[in-house]
């Protein structure tokens, strides 16, 4: 494949986002207006941009609430009816993927997946083909309670006032949980030692990842409340240090007296108070870290000497820290501030906020579920723009599994989703710690593993589903005795194009892709013909980019 590549794989990937051309109907010509009919609810204040078609929208669609690109049957039905856009994509929200896309969707901002914790998996006296699962186990714990709260139409509330939590069979083997007898990966379950009920914030995955020290005094998980709950980040507020008297003074003494610290401690402080229950005396025990602490919640008072409060408001501990929350309106307005811009893809702006309050309003009015506000924000034109998005690491990976059935995998790592042995850094996706945020522009490594993972994925499926003669998911009539000429040849290419790309292929694509395939079918067979042809339109800007 490497001697020959015809001119549309080298148009460069630092193109593919320079496009904002309105998106092009089945038949090859722009829509009459560039605008769905189903954007009439929440209009944006940006009325020039162009909108995508149906196609283009429902595959944009399923890639965000299911991570896999639609059906063709899908694809069909919107080209035939308007209408079925709304029915597909209440089917995506209801659809068996949608609960763990939400699971990775979120884990963009609340950065828990991690790779390391101050605890591993041989401090429990764990194997080593466990740690994969023991990591992700712990960073998706808050994660999971957050899914089932929008999968199950629970309000919104139960994200901070739940008494239970979401936890797997090997997280029941080694903390201190009530757990399903019988049952195995994802359940409700519920903490035995004595923590009150709020909800995430009652977590061992949330303070695994979220730690403190003994300077810190649990100030970095308040920060971490106020960023992830109320969307207001005190890391990015300024802070001077005019005062020379405040260089070499205690922390403490700072805190308390300094006017540029105590804008930020005054309210900071009181939540950190509400914590103490959290805190481990021995850092890196898995004695101190596994269990809750109920006989030190009052350690506020020799520790920080800042008692429990939320904003101005006493409060007697982390059991009112929950409800303190969800009474606070910030906490509503963040959780659709957080969701517009992931799914828009872009910082909030000032422009909107006309919009933003149009979606809050419906957030509120609908109970403060999350479905209805999904739909909502998927009915905005900023969502519906033409101005491409990358596929995310877990979309790329959940695509290539559903279309190929290819997991790429190593000593039970997953290596699409993990940085100890694999590639996810390197594909753009989060770690939470060094990048805090998606990939928006491809680079040489992402390149280099889009390249690697394809070649694996169309060398599983044509090894299983062409020479193997197993379950048809890529390839749908093709054999390996079919040649350039027979009509089945045109058909697949044209079926595989429509299905990765969500558009009619033309005949100068057809003409260079059969190109290409006889070329490497000349020096190589069939066989690596049909997988250099895969690979290429599974890295294609056209597949890895919605």
């Amino acid at each position: 494949m490497n001697r020959w590549i015809p001119r549309m794989f080298l148009s460069g990937y630092s193109l593919l986002f320079a496009c904002s051309e309105p998106a092009k109907d089945a038949s090859g010509g722009k829509t009459d207006s560039g605008q769905n009919t189903t954007t009439e609810d929440t209009s944006d204040t940006h009325p020039s941009q162009d909108l995508f078609d149906d196609a283009a929208l429902l595959r944009r669609m399923s890639f965000d609430f299911r991570g896999i690109p639609p059906d063709r049957e899908d694809l069909e039905a919107v080209l035939s009816d308007s209408d079925a856009l709304d029915t597909l994509r209440e089917d995506y929200l209801h659809d068996d993927r949608f609960g763990e896309r939400m699971v990775h969707l979120y884990g963009e901002t609340w950065h828990t997946r991690v790779d390391v914790f101050d605890i591993v998996v041989f401090d429990y006296g764990l194997t080593k083909e466990t740690e994969y699962s023991f990591e992700r186990a712990i960073g998706e714990e808050p994660l999971r309670i957050l899914s089932r709260v929008i999968t199950e139409d629970l309000p919104w509330t139960e994200v901070v006032l739940g008494d239970w939590t979401m936890a797997t069979d090997l997280m029941a083997s080694i903390w201190p949980l009530s757990y399903p007898e019988g049952q195995t990966g994802w359940q409700v379950a519920t903490y035995t030692d004595g923590r009150p009920a709020a909800g995430v914030m009652s977590t061992n995955g949330l303070w695994w990842r979220y730690t403190t020290t003994d300077s810190n005094m649990n100030r970095g998980r308040a920060a971490a409340i106020s960023r992830l709950l109320l969307c207001e980040d005190y890391l990015t507020r300024p802070v001077s240090f005019a005062d020379a008297d405040t260089i070499g003074a205690s922390t403490a003494n700072t805190a308390n007296q300094d006017p540029y610290c105590l804008a930020c401690h005054a309210a900071l402080d009181p939540v950190a108070a509400s914590l103490f229950g959290f805190w481990w005396v021995a850092m890196y025990s898995e004695i101190e870290e596994t269990t809750y602490h109920p006989e030190r919640e009052a350690l506020w008072e020799t520790l920080l000497g800042v008692a429990p409060g939320w904003y101005g408001t006493p409060i007697s501990g982390l059991s009112d820290l929950g409800v303190s929350v969800a009474r606070d309106s910030r906490f509503y307005t963040c959780a659709v501030e957080t969701l517009a811009q992931t799914l828009w893809r872009r910082p909030i702006t000032l422009e909107d906020a006309t919009i933003l309050e149009a979606l809050r309003q419906g957030f509120i009015e609908e109970g403060v579920t999350i479905r209805p506000l999904l739909t909502a924000i998927s009915r905005t034109d900023a969502y519906q723009s033409t101005q491409m998005r990358m596929l995310t690491h877990d979309q790329f990976r959940s695509s290539l599994e559903a279309l190929t059935g290819f997991t790429w995998t190593r000593e039970g790592f997953d290596e699409i989703d993990s940085d100890e042995t694999g590639f996810r850094l390197l594909l753009g996706g989060v770690d939470g710690f060094a990048i805090r945020s998606p990939l928006q522009q491809p680079g040489l490594t992402w390149a280099l593993v889009v390249k690697r993972a394809t070649e694996g994925a169309a060398a599983h499926a044509v090894e299983n589903e062409l020479n193997a003669g197993g379950p048809r998911t890529f390839f749908e009539n093709i054999e390996l005795t079919d040649r350039p000429g027979d009509a089945v040849f045109s058909t697949e290419l044209e079926s595989l194009h429509w299905r990765l790309f969500s558009r009619e292929a033309d005949s100068g694509w057809l003409t260079e892709i059969t190109a290409l395939w006889s070329a490497i079918e000349e020096d190589h067979g069939p066989a690596i013909a049909w997988q250099s042809v895969a690979s290429a339109m599974l890295r294609d800007p056209a597949f890895v980019t919605y």
